[in-house]
């Protein structure tokens, strides 16, 4: 299988309240029986040194409070919510760290990254931030940026960090010889600006190719990928609520989304618009570690569905659009979305987007989708989703808790509307 589906979580117990509130675990009492030993692979060795660089670097009040099990329900709970309280994520912020702290943690995410995501991280972190921190310092702010460690890379190759803020969160998860950067939101508002004299297009190469990619489809295959949902939205996003872990884990079934334009029935040339596409969500892993996740992709890409939703009859750079793209081993979805916190500057909605990228959990790739092996092994014991969990777990019944997404159907697929080229 190669170098990059991860195995990271296994859902053991999850606390009888989802608060805001930091928790801070003994890991001498974590869960080892699934741990793996330490890679010998080079690049794994790699990152597994700059891991412990970047925790020998931390005091021990700190390093306590962002380290917790591989097993905890820490790893589920990110979200796209602004954390303008800083208590509303685990773990430890940017704005806890020093200059030299920092530095080793930018350090640690540049060897998981290749140079684009890396930027792509820093731009969404820093510049878009930045931008946002200077409409409202208390909501936005690249301090509240959270850092959350799993497991003791000290002692075994199984373990993660967790960078989770309002429009970045990425899942750096290593076991073995396993590594993967997935789930991952990426998003920006603005997308594309300028702060402090520092410009920034943050999705200008996955705006772009996918744009092309459309205008390069004949009358046939536009009415194959397009659909005229009134709804442009991630489907299988970040939980709509802070405080709700990711409702897609376990066995979510993806087969709803086999729909839309397939691979198969494309022309040349929007084959290869759509493999240049794919490989930008892909190639923000380090290509140490792509590489083998891009060949999985490969061996399915006849089965790789294509599905695109505007408003307009003719979709430009400044007009909002979604497009999906669902493989086996390959979840990208992205959003235009409306404007929010920066209308009071006249900001474009297409200036504010959000995307996701996944590894879907699909039978045939006996990987466990999202969180790799450990979340599929503790899942086929019994608990199939998250939302199970909740229904079936006696202590969650007082809570009444629900998690706020909808199984999107058939009827979710409308007949494609002509475009003009």
């Amino acid at each position: 299988m190669g170098h990059y589906i991860i195995a990271t979580i296994s859902i053991i117990t999850l606390l009888s309240s989802c608060g805001a509130d930091k928790q801070v675990e003994d890991v001498q009492s974590c869960d080892s029986s699934l741990l793996s030993e330490p890679s010998t692979v080079p690049e794994i060795v790699e990152l597994r040194n700059s891991m412990l660089e970047f925790r020998a670097s931390l005091s021990e009040d700190i390093l306590s409070e962002g380290t917790t099990c591989l097993e905890s329900e820490r790893l589920y709970l990110w979200h796209n919510t602004p954390a303008n309280a800083r208590g509303e994520r685990d773990g430890i912020t940017f704005g806890d760290l020093d200059a030299e702290q920092l530095g080793k943690f930018r350090s640690l995410m540049q060897l998981f990254l290749s140079a684009d995501g890396y930027k792509k991280v820093n731009d969404i972190t820093v510049l878009s931030e930045g931008w946002l921190n200077n409409v409202k310092s208390d909501i936005w702010n690249t301090d509240f940026y959270s850092i959350d460690m799993f497991g003791t890379p000290e002692s075994a190759g199984s373990w993660g960090v967790q960078l989770d803020g309002h429009h970045c969160v990425v899942n750096f998860l290593v076991d073995g010889d396993n590594v993967s950067i997935v789930p991952a939101f990426l998003g920006g508002e603005p997308a594309k600006g300028e702060y402090k004299g520092e410009a920034f297009d943050i999705f200008r190469d996955e705006r772009d190719m996918a744009l092309t990619l459309y205008n390069s489809l004949n009358p046939d295959e536009v009415a194959a990928a397009v659909t005229t949902s009134s709804t442009r939205a991630l489907q299988v996003g970040p939980a709509e609520r802070n405080g709700n872990p990711d409702p897609y884990i376990g066995a979510y079934d993806y087969s709803p989304f086999e729909k839309g334009l397939k691979y198969a029935d494309m022309s040349e040339e929007a084959k290869s618009y759509l493999m240049l596409l794919m490989k930008e969500y892909v190639y923000n892993l380090n290509q140490n570690f792509a590489d083998s996740w891009w060949n999985d992709i490969d061996e399915h890409i006849d089965e790789t569905y294509f599905v695109w939703i505007d408003n307009v009859d003719k979709p430009t750079l400044t007009s909002q659009f979604y497009y999906r793209i669902y493989n086996k081993y390959l979840w990208v979805e992205f959003n235009t979305e409306d404007v929010t916190g920066a209308n009071q500057n006249n900001m474009e909605d297409w200036n504010h987007i959000h995307s996701i990228t996944r590894i879907p959990n699909n039978p045939s790739t006996g990987n466990g989708g999202d969180y790799g092996k450990f979340a599929a092994l503790q899942l086929n014991k019994g608990i199939q989703t998250m939302y199970d969990h909740y229904s079936m777990a006696a202590h969650h019944a007082s809570n009444k808790l629900k998690l706020d997404y909808v199984t999107v159907g058939n009827d979710h697929y409308h007949s494609a509307h002509g475009h003009t080229h």
